[in-house]
């Protein structure tokens, strides 16, 4: 599908949500992704394409990604999207993906996100918001610095269990701070035996988590992931 790019917002230190306008109404479920393929001369060995969870929401007007742009050892592609000027258009791949939210609302929800994996529950929580919806939640957020918490206001907005965890808090910080590991999770968030724990972040972490839960004895029909390639783990 062509989307038309409208306007860029900054929602955390380096990170920045794009939103585009498409030609047409966009069916999707609120936690899916999208393939970009924007053309540019000359393209590194990474291409034209890229995969990106849509951070808006379906009750949104426009659609939108959330991605971070750092400024030494970004691609070609990257850059260029950091060009986009308003009234660029570009392709869109239709939304696809099963990242999203049960259909029964009874099902309690534990959300680990660690950096831009905070971006499907964004979609979600938007679109439970917007639609008038609560569901019992509890999110836990790593990110490297406070000032990479995206989406925050968002989160204290809707009635959930909200618990940041920053690697590297300032002098003086009195939340959660650290690594987030396994054993720390289940201190946080002890299992009920009832809960989906959805997992978002870079992939080498949902891996492990996948991982040393299941060890633990929590089914894999429980867990619902979803990963980030090519960052670091928290």
């Amino acid at each position: 599908m062509k989307v038309v790019f409208d306007h860029a917002e900054e929602v955390a230190q380096s990170v920045k949500t794009l939103w585009f306008r498409p030609e047409r109404p966009v069916r999707y479920i609120a936690g899916q992704f999208t393939e970009i393929h924007l053309p540019h001369e000359p393209a590194d060995e990474r291409g034209m394409r890229r995969w990106f969870t849509l951070s808006s929401s379906p009750t949104d007007p426009l659609i939108s990604i959330t991605t971070k742009f750092a400024t030494s050892r970004a691609s070609s592609f990257k850059r260029e999207l950091a060009r986009l000027k308003p009234g660029t258009t570009l392709h869109l791949a239709d939304p696809m993906g099963d990242f999203v939210l049960p259909k029964n609302p009874q099902i309690p929800l534990l959300f680990v996100a660690a950096g831009l994996g905070i971006t499907p529950v964004h979609s979600m929580i938007k679109w439970l918001l917007d639609s008038g919806e609560r569901r019992q939640i509890h999110l836990i957020y790593a990110a490297a610095q406070l000032d990479e918490l995206a989406f925050t206001p968002l989160f204290e907005r809707y009635p959930l269990t909200f618990t940041p965890i920053i690697k590297r808090p300032p002098e003086g910080y009195r939340g959660q701070s650290g690594s987030i590991t396994v054993e720390r999770l289940l201190d946080l968030a002890p299992d009920d035996g009832r809960s989906l724990i959805y997992l978002s972040g870079p992939e080498a972490m949902t891996e492990t988590f996948f991982r040393d839960l299941t060890a633990r004895g929590i089914s894999p029909d429980r867990l619902v992931t979803d990963y980030f390639p090519g960052y670091s783990s928290f």
